[in-house]
């Protein structure tokens, strides 16, 4: 049914009932209007209202237009700031860190015995080079490997450090400062051979990764592809290990747990509560465990605990397999199976992944800015030792550090393998390359 018109219904008096009862010397009015004519005439009334309208508006635009030029000026100034640096990095190749000056502390104790535990297929060559380079610059004195039967940059597979046995002695009237060469983690075996004052340095690395990237050394899947050889082998991984000669299927069995050496029990019968107790042990033992998955932080990290210098720590990666690991070829289904069969591999990984970043985060916001102006150094780095140009990296005074250069001699050393480094250990830790 159609409502007839009520006139009541559309006036001021229904729609704003309590306007309508606003009277004047107790006689009520129809209407805001009324009221309103009995203060003032219709033309003052719309004379104030535009006035008020008028002022208002001129006021916002005094706020809002000063406070909009200056974001806008600001805006501008940080691109024109970020943009100029950016030009002025990339065609000086100096790094300005806001010219803040370096005040390095006064009691700056460098450590220079240093126990690095080189795990296979982490990127430990990577961080081996660090030290290897520093050891040398340094006229350090190295834990050398005495296997001539075996590769000779290894110490042991399967034992730690035995010495008369898998390493050489030092030279007459010194002593080792640096272990950085493949061995199974032992603390004591460590103990008897390093300084009391040792600085336990480890890495590690995501479990999978490490899996996919030992499968693809040894080349297992040689003959129907990496992927299909993970599917299988994760489907019956101790079928697959009894087809393995031993030495090479050691490596397939939470090798980072075997060799930070935890015990053998461990590896036949998962034990959580055992397990966090060896954790606990390696928490207490290393000084800063390496994530490879992290390599610009932990090594930030490393600089801080060893007090070195921001050019000590600088590296180029090393060993990067050209044949990088394609997951999009293995599903989640094997990834979820190699979690189960590698366990202990992913409780080291995991707790010390966890606390890799409470020791970051310890350090404050400061850390945290180094580690971005570390990240746009190597940048500049890996540009400048793959260029053609024969100038100088010039680094200027940071926060962090005091002022440097970068040759390309330099770059030509970053880039070395393991047994360049070896074989000039051994000749200048010994003479004619052979022990006294």
């Amino acid at each position: 049914m159609i409502r007839a018109y009520d006139k009541r219904r559309h006036s001021r008096e229904y729609q704003y009932p309590m306007r309508a009862r606003v009277t004047h010397r107790g006689r009520q009015t129809g209407s805001f209007e009324s009221y309103r004519h009995l203060i003032m005439g219709n033309e003052a009334f719309n004379l104030r209202v535009n006035v008020n309208g008028l002022r208002w508006i001129f006021l916002g635009i005094v706020i809002a237009v000063p406070i909009w030029l200056t974001v806008a000026n600001y805006i501008f100034l940080k691109s024109l700031k970020y943009s100029s640096t950016y030009e002025n990095m990339n065609q000086s190749r100096n790094l300005d860190s806001a010219s803040r000056k370096y005040f390095p502390t006064k009691q700056r104790t460098v450590h220079q015995h240093i126990a690095f535990l080189k795990v296979h297929k982490t990127g430990s060559t990577t961080a081996q080079g660090i030290f290897l380079r520093y050891g040398l610059h340094k006229n350090l004195t190295f834990v050398v490997p005495n296997n001539k039967s075996w590769y000779p940059n290894i110490i042991a597979l399967n034992d730690s450090v035995i010495p008369g046995y898998n390493i050489i002695p030092p030279p007459e009237g010194k002593t080792y400062d640096i272990l950085c060469f493949h061995v199974v983690y032992n603390r004591l075996a460590f103990e008897d051979i390093m300084p009391n004052d040792t600085k336990y340095i480890g890495i590690v690395r995501e479990p999978f990764l490490q899996f996919d990237s030992t499968v693809r050394y040894f080349k297992f899947g040689k003959d129907h592809g990496v992927a299909q050889y993970i599917r299988h082998f994760l489907k019956n991984p101790k079928s697959y290990m009894k087809k393995i000669d031993q030495r090479r299927s050691n490596f397939l069995n939470n090798r980072m747990a075997f060799e930070y050496g935890f015990p053998s029990s461990l590896f036949h019968s998962f034990d959580m509560l055992a397990v966090k107790q060896y954790l606990e042990k390696l928490d207490r033992e290393f000084h800063v465990v390496i994530v490879s998955e992290y390599m610009n932080e932990s090594v930030i990290l490393l600089r801080r605990v060893l007090n070195w210098d921001l050019k000590d720590i600088l590296f180029v990666n090393l060993n990067v397999n050209p044949n990088r690991h394609d997951l999009n070829q293995v599903g989640l289904k094997e990834i979820r199976l190699y979690r189960q069969y590698a366990k202990l591999d992913y409780e080291l990984y995991n707790f010390f992944v966890k606390r890799l970043w409470q020791q970051i985060y310890s350090y404050g916001e400061d850390i945290l800015e180094e580690i971005s102006y570390f990240k746009l150094l190597r940048t500049l780095l890996q540009n400048f030792c793959s260029s053609v140009d024969k100038s100088l990296l010039k680094v200027e005074e940071s926060s962090w550090s005091s002022s440097f250069s970068v040759t390309k001699d330099d770059c030509i050393e970053m880039k070395q393998k393991e047994m360049w480094y070896l074989r000039n250990v051994m000749k200048h830790q010994y003479s004619n390359g052979t022990q006294n």
